[in-house]
């Protein structure tokens, strides 16, 4: 029987959480699913504790080589039985409630949408060794009841977590599904081509769990700013008529090269901004401290032996 669900889980490495992550899908109240755990290459017995999980509704493809999670992610969809094809992480946890409310949400929504998104609660160290822990809801309170049409939003920044969603099959292998080339914000990428096929639907609880470590805080800031970089030309269509959201995101890229010491970039992409925004001080002010910090970094005999 098709289920109407299919769960894609992509896993490497993950054998202390893939467990838990597995059985905060099985646990829904909306039974009607699969779950498809893609393992990419673990070196781990990551698939053997997802396979001594007694369900029949659970299904592991394995792979020999590590390819990525957006390679594993369409692996799932490839394999997807479902109608509507959800993303678990193999260290996150659903509520229980999760599909049967989103479900139910899309169920009063029109048939053009693309699907449902929720909230999510980030629980994670802000310090290594024991130290605080914080815990905060997305998306943020200036975008967390936007539904519908959330393109506009989306443009200015990511408001939709893959493991959030809920998304139409037909609708996912429409827009290619996962972009592999990124390395980072794969989810704002991929909600944003779903946003120009139709509207999301969005419940306003907190029904994804995500844990996270001082470790895991960020992708790394060369891996995000690439991804930042990729995922603005793709949109530039829509972002060169929106010059003000255009010209943030080049502030933000011409910051983390600065941070990276990348001074050559950082100017170039303050300029961009610049001729959008040519009354904004901060970015003079940017300007003027890089240019400043290029100086001393780049000087004569720095770097030399």
């Amino acid at each position: 029987m098709t289920p109407a669900v299919s769960v894609v889980i992509p896993s490497y490495n993950r054998s202390a959480t893939i467990v838990p992550a597995i059985a905060s899908v099985l646990r829904q109240t909306f039974t009607d699913l699969e779950v498809l755990v893609v393992d990419d290459g673990s070196t781990d017995d990551t698939v053997a504790q997802a396979e001594r999980l007694p369900d029949p509704r659970l299904r592991v493809l394995r792979s020999t080589a590590n390819a990525g999670v957006s390679a594993a992610r369409n692996r799932g969809v490839e394999h997807a039985r479902g109608a509507w094809v959800a993303f678990q992480d193999s260290d996150d946890e659903w509520l229980p409630t999760k599909l049967e409310k989103q479900l139910a949400r899309l169920g009063t929504a029109g048939p053009d949408h693309v699907g449902a998104y929720c909230g999510m609660l980030v629980v994670g160290a802000l310090e290594e060794h024991g130290g605080r822990t914080e815990v905060r809801y997305v998306p943020e309170p200036e975008t967390r009841l936007v539904e519908g049409d959330i393109l506009p939003t989306l443009l200015r920044t990511s408001t939709v977590s893959t493991q959030t969603m809920v998304v139409r099959r037909r609708d996912l292998l429409r827009v290619g599904g996962f972009d592999e080339q990124l390395r980072s914000l794969v989810d704002w990428d991929l909600a944003l081509r779903l946003s120009r096929v139709g509207p999301w639907a969005f419940v306003d609880e907190p029904l994804v769990l995500q844990r996270f470590s001082a470790n895991s805080l960020t992708h790394g800031v060369e891996r995000r700013v690439r991804s930042t970089v990729r995922v603005v030309e793709k949109n530039l269509d829509l972002l060169e008529e929106r010059p003000r959201v255009l010209a943030e995101h080049y502030r933000t890229i011409a910051g983390a090269y600065r941070r990276l010491g990348r001074f050559a970039e950082a100017r170039d992409y303050l300029r961009r901004a610049r001729g959008l925004r040519r009354t904004d001080g901060r970015l003079w002010a940017l300007a003027a401290c890089t240019e400043a910090a290029g100086l001393v970094r780049c000087g004569p005999g720095r770097g030399r032996r």
